[in-house]
């Protein structure tokens, strides 16, 4: 059985290649096993099915797909994968600039048209517009009105990178965080010599994060427990975010301590 997200974690392997993963993918033989939601209308059906049964080039069937559907998510992410960046930018400017239409979609194309903003943040971020990036994942949030990790996790991500330590900090007064996002957040206010600040976000981190007490010792974890290796490996993957502030892991120390009372 296949669906959206096996179509678009199996690029993956072929990203070297996608015409002809969307040709193996689109063939009439595998439209008996394709699932699609069962939420979905009998023209968001008929969209999908061209898709596989349509004897167009690809490009083509995405058209005729979106002449039943605009909104048809398969289509879309052919369209974006397979187009220059200006089109697929024009393209995902036009659904944005139909957002106040949000409320009217049936559940179905709700998640359809999320589903499309988020392809738009990958974009975005590809193409290091991380400004209109951060826009477009806020607008995500309020037309959900709840969050994942996920979400939380990117945008810490995009404003780590602008720098932007106003409203990461006011993310972190929002939302709940987790450890990437109380590392990253720390990191960009001590950039700022918000020292203050960080030294608040520290202490809570330290009292809401299993492990993040090693923060200045990490060669105490015990890497063969699941749960301290994944925190392991999660400070090393933000360790060149980290390294921007030297004394990063001795700011920790210092905080660790005075919070413990050891000093």
């Amino acid at each position: 059985m296949a669906d959206l997200i096996k179509l678009v974690d199996g690029l993956k392997d072929h990203a070297d290649d996608p015409q002809s993963y969307f040709l193996s993918f689109f063939d009439r033989q595998n439209l008996k096993d394709y699932v699609v939601d069962e939420e979905a209308d009998k023209d968001a059906r008929k969209a999908i099915t061209v898709l596989f049964t349509s004897k167009k080039e690809l490009r083509e069937r995405c058209e005729l797909s979106f002449s039943y559907d605009p909104l048809c998510v398969e289509a879309f992410f052919i369209y974006f994968i397979l187009n220059e960046d200006i089109f697929v930018y024009k393209r995902f400017e036009s659904y944005y600039e139909h957002v106040n239409e949000y409320g009217d979609l049936s559940s179905y194309h709700k998640n359809c048209y999320l589903r499309i903003l988020n392809f738009y943040v990958e974009f975005l971020l590809d193409i290091s517009n991380i400004s209109k990036a951060i826009k477009v994942e806020k607008m995500i949030l309020r037309l959900k009105n709840e969050y994942t990790r996920s979400d939380i996790n990117t945008l810490s991500f995009m404003y780590s990178v602008i720098e932007d330590d106003k409203d990461f900090y006011r993310l972190y007064l929002d939302y709940e965080f987790d450890a990437y996002d109380y590392i990253l957040l720390i990191v960009t206010l001590l950039k700022h010599d918000e020292r203050l600040k960080a030294i608040e976000v520290s202490k809570e981190m330290l009292e809401k994060i299993p492990y993040a007490s090693y923060l200045d010792h990490m060669w105490d974890l015990d890497e063969s427990d699941q749960e301290e290796k994944k925190f392991a490996e999660m400070v090393e993957e933000l360790y060149e975010s980290i390294s921007a502030v030297p004394d990063f892991f001795s700011f920790m120390n210092e905080v660790r301590e005075t919070h413990e009372g050891t000093i």
